[in-house]
């Protein structure tokens, strides 16, 4: 039975490379070789000629040592010619379900079915077909004796094919042959890169082999197992798998307590296919990483983040994050801008300090310093003309003015440098820590070794060792008592209120604004203070302070920063007698309840959206407060007991209510059909008129009457009363 359900839309990408290469390849019974093609038969011996830089024509007959082998000569083949590769059909033996036949098609072979397409009232990009019935095609079946031969050819197009001398240069790099070997030299015969590929032949990423279809099963046994969990996939014209987004329960939940700042990572590229993994992170309020979904996207495109950035924002229920921090890129800012357009979007400084490194790698060779100052221009600076002061003396220093990667990164500081973007709400406390420990678990096991399943498993486990890290600083916050370090009822308070990590951040602040002095510059209806340390005069920090609602700012902006209190706040409001924390200095999400909330918010919906969206939407928001009444009723046998009875009396009031719905709906739609018919009733005759010379038998005159009397009865009634009657006779 042929099996085409992975195979028969898995598109094989063209390559760019010239296999026409006049020179000379030493290297093409190598090649050769690692594609499994055997050399010592006589038959196959005739693609060896004078000219070993081309690959001649397939025959009937040929063998390799695998489907495999037989796939990358004919993708060489079809290169040297000028058209593209896809999977066609395969066959299973029926004794042990292997793979026993392979046919491989040119990308026009067949005729694209018609679709039924649905207008939505949105504009689309008119699509060209790439299919026109071509018959060119190579089968090649496993024999007895383990080899595929050959058994049926066609070589013929019906369209035209790309010229050798039209096909673009190879890049000239180490290339990768799935997993047959590595093949190096600037003749090697090799293929390029997925990403040098034509854009307009389009490749399954996720490979072959059934994992495609293997992640497809995973999604839907995890949907399965917990109707919150998320997936969605795009496709493509083909039907091929893309792009591919999900997130579970707990990290659509997570993102309703901690989403206010997000991570998106698309810098793991590793695998087999290239293709990027792409990660949403958080800060919870032990200062751990949290998971807002993870995705595989086919390309970099702004068409791919757009629909990534909008699969995933309608997962976390149409909530948009305060600020996105990213790797730069042009096609994402532009995604972002879409998508997100009053979302704060900043570069990471991480990777922007991680890039310096490659792009000056001879200056910082030649000057071990440069690390280091350009470390603490990013990190050190306090104010804007600090910062443009030491960035000048950078570019003095060494000599860089010229430097264009600098000078583009300037242009840019707006959206990377600390010191401009203070005024926006993105914790970094232990962003570094975080950061290596991922980046780890990413180097250890994503790599061309690792399936795409076996990967995602390794990813789900460290996922969960992820939760389990959080229940047990849960449990230790709780079940510890934290070392106050002074008498302070601050301190005391801020002990009972935030978790174990941020009061240890909160503590630090707490115990060193005691080595601070405050001098009082401005008395007017808000007093203006300098706040200095002793043994560091140079360096003023001005702290704005409110007496009539004890509202505070500093000029550090630690607050609207991190979401804690600086230290000179601290210092100033113990100076004028604020001994307990004002409540809006307390942010929730670094508290101990962060995850409790009692009350279920309505989240407003889009009223732009069609009717279909708004169910999704809908559903969404009802999956998201179901995992909280889950999360919150599952505590103990006895709140588990009210749960689910007051459960059971919600679900009876949904199911009532919707049955009254359709019934009045039925009775509506019954009421307009006999509506409809009243007009469909032929009109009653017209009596004829007496003649004046003739008169009527008596039984003529009483039937005349009667009729007289019946009209007049049933003439008054209303007519809307006979379907008010019809209808209950229906009921």
């Amino acid at each position: 039975m042929e099996g085409t359900l992975s195979e028969d839309d898995g598109l094989i990408r063209e390559s760019n490379m010239d296999l026409n290469d006049n020179t000379a390849d030493p290297h093409m019974s190598l090649a050769l070789d690692a594609l499994g093609v055997e050399l010592n038969n006589p038959i196959t011996s005739q693609l060896l000629q004078l000219d070993n830089s081309d690959i001649m024509e397939p025959i009937i007959g040929m063998e390799f040592e695998s489907d495999e082998a037989a796939k990358e000569y004919y993708i060489a083949y079809a290169n040297r010619v000028g058209f593209g590769v896809r999977m066609n059909k395969s066959r299973r033996s029926r004794k042990d379900d292997t793979v026993i036949m392979r046919r491989f098609v040119c990308t026009r072979e067949g005729f694209h079915s018609k679709r039924v397409i649905y207008d939505d009232g949105k504009k689309k990009r008119k699509r060209g077909t790439t299919r026109e019935g071509c018959m060119a095609m190579i089968e090649v079946i496993r024999k007895d004796h383990g080899k595929w031969v050959v058994t049926k050819l066609v070589t013929e197009h019906t369209h035209m094919v790309a010229l050798p001398g039209k096909v673009r240069p190879r890049d000239d790099k180490a290339i990768i042959l799935g997993n047959v070997g590595f093949l190096h030299g600037e003749s090697s015969g090799g293929f390029n890169n997925l990403k040098n590929f034509n854009r307009g032949i389009r490749v399954n990423p996720f490979g072959e082999g059934g994992e495609a279809q293997g992640l497809l099963e995973y999604l839907k046994r995890m949907q399965a197992e917990n109707p919150a969990f998320f997936y969605a996939i795009q496709v493509d014209n083909n039907n091929c798998m893309t792009n591919v987004f999900w997130a579970d329960a707990k990290a659509r939940m997570g993102y309703q307590y901690f989403g206010d700042a997000v991570t998106f990572d698309t810098t793991y590229k590793k695998t087999k296919y290239m293709m990027p993994f792409a990660t949403f992170r958080g800060v919870n309020h032990h200062l751990q990483s949290v998971n807002f979904g993870c995705a595989l996207l086919m390309d970099e495109t702004k068409g791919s983040y757009v629909w990534l950035l909008e699969t995933w924002v309608a997962a976390m229920g149409g909530q948009h994050p305060v600020s996105l921090v990213t790797d730069r890129d042009k096609a994402m800012e532009g995604a972002i801008m879409r998508v997100f357009p009053n979302t704060r979007h900043r570069f990471c400084k991480w990777h922007i300090l991680s890039r310096c490194k490659q792009k000056l790698s001879d200056v910082y060779l030649k000057h071990v310093t440069l690390k280091r100052d350009l470390k603490e221009c990013i990190n050190e600076s306090e104010t804007i003309e600090d910062f443009e002061t030491r960035w000048e003396y950078i570019l003095d220093k060494y000599n860089l003015w010229d430097n264009s990667w600098l000078q583009s990164l300037y242009d840019i500081r707006r959206q990377w440098a600390t010191v401009y973007q203070k005024d926006t709400f993105f914790p970094e406390l232990t962003v570094s820590r975080r950061s290596e420990s991922l980046n780890k678990f990413f180097k250890k096991h994503f790599n061309a070794k690792t399936s795409l399943l076996v990967f995602i498993s390794l990813f789900d486990q460290h996922l969960a060792s992820q939760y389990e890290k959080e229940a047990q600083a849960d449990f230790t916050t709780v079940y510890s008592k934290p070392l106050l370090r002074t008498p302070s009822p601050m301190e005391k308070q801020a002990a009972g209120v935030y978790t174990k990590a941020v009061f240890d951040k909160f503590q630090e602040e707490f115990v060193e604004s005691l080595g601070y002095y405050v001098d009082k510059i401005e008395d007017d209806p808000i007093i203006k203070y300098s706040v200095s340390k002793e043994e560091d005069n140079h360096r003023t920090y001005i702290v704005c302070f409110n007496e009539s609602d004890k509202k505070a700012n500093c000029s550090c902006c630690k607050f609207e920063y991190c979401g804690i209190l600086c230290r000179h706040i601290l210092r100033v409001f113990f100076i004028v007698g604020v001994r307990i924390l004002p409540e809006e200095y307390i942010l929730k999400r670094w508290t101990r309840n962060a995850t409790s909330n009692v009350v279920l918010e309505e989240r407003v919906i889009d009223p732009g959206l069609s009717f279909q969206e708004q169910l999704i939407a809908w559903y969404n928001d009802l999956c998201l407060d179901a995992v909280k009444y889950g999360m919150e009723g599952a505590i103990s046998s006895d709140i588990y007991k009210i749960a689910k009875v007051a459960l059971q009396k919600a679900f009876a009031e949904v199911v009532a209510a919707k049955n009254m719905q359709r019934k009045g709906q039925q009775n509506m739609q019954r009421f307009a059909r006999l509506q409809k018919m009243q007009y469909k009733m032929p009109l009653p005759k017209l009596q004829p008129k007496k003649t004046p010379g003739r008169v009527a038998p008596q039984d003529e005159v009483n039937r005349s009457k009667r009729s007289t009397k019946d009209d007049s009865v049933y003439g008054s009634v209303p007519q809307s009363f006979f379907v008010f009657l019809l209808i209950q006779i229906y009921n």
